[in-house]
């Protein structure tokens, strides 16, 4: 990649926060970060402000009557007829769908602020399509997590230290799920490490 004004590192400053340069953008990025305290900066600043998109949508509430709909329009679908009903599945061979497993090493882990004082994430994996993210979380001593609500179901497993939600006390390997649209906002006394499982359309009350 050929050498680039301040001004272009910066806007890849903004693309490195949403993770999405290739891997010669990225090198030249890197490179340019070590020698470059205002950039540092600048990426900083991005990865606070995208951190925060998340929590800024309002709700969208859910017609109280949809059940009900959905329930009705799949009563009215035409039978299926017996001779496709007895179709078996096509199985397909290993080797046709040999994709593998995605693993990522503890010391790769990329670990960046929340933009919540006290709390820093290290993303494992993110489902762009199923806007879910799993990740590492890590909470420094003393830190209450804002009060937020759950787009979508939260698994949180403790791998160690202290967590307290709703007045429960949960140490190392205690496993804790919250459903959708539900509310909480936990803290640690002597700081914890997580393993969560969540949804980017979290909404955050600060």
């Amino acid at each position: 990649m050929e050498m680039m004004p301040d001004e272009e590192y910066k806007i890849l400053a903004a693309l490195q926060a949403l993770d999405i340069l290739d891997e010669s953008e990225r090198g030249a990025f890197a490179e340019k970060l070590k020698d470059s305290a205002e950039l540092t900066s600048e990426l900083a600043a991005w990865e606070s402000t995208i951190a925060a998109i998340a929590y800024t949508a309002p709700p969208v509430p859910v017609a109280p009557d949809l059940k009900n709909r959905l329930f009705q329009r799949i009563a009215e679908l035409p039978p299926i007829p017996a001779e496709s009903a007895n179709i078996k599945p096509i199985v397909t061979s290993p080797i046709e769908n040999n994709t593998p497993s995605l693993i990522v090493r503890s010391h790769d882990v990329k670990w960046k602020s929340y933009g919540v004082p006290g709390v820093s994430f290290g993303k494992l994996y993110m489902d762009k399509k199923k806007r879910e993210i799993t990740c590492l979380m890590r909470l420094e001593p003393g830190v209450t997590f804002p009060l937020h609500r759950h787009a979508a179901s939260e698994e949180v497993l403790v791998l160690e230290g202290d967590l307290i939600v709703e007045g429960e006390i949960c140490h190392q390997g205690d496993y804790i799920r919250s459903v959708p649209g539900s509310t909480h906002s936990p803290l640690t006394q002597g700081g914890c490490l997580l393993l969560m499982k969540t949804s980017l359309d979290n909404e955050m009350f600060v």
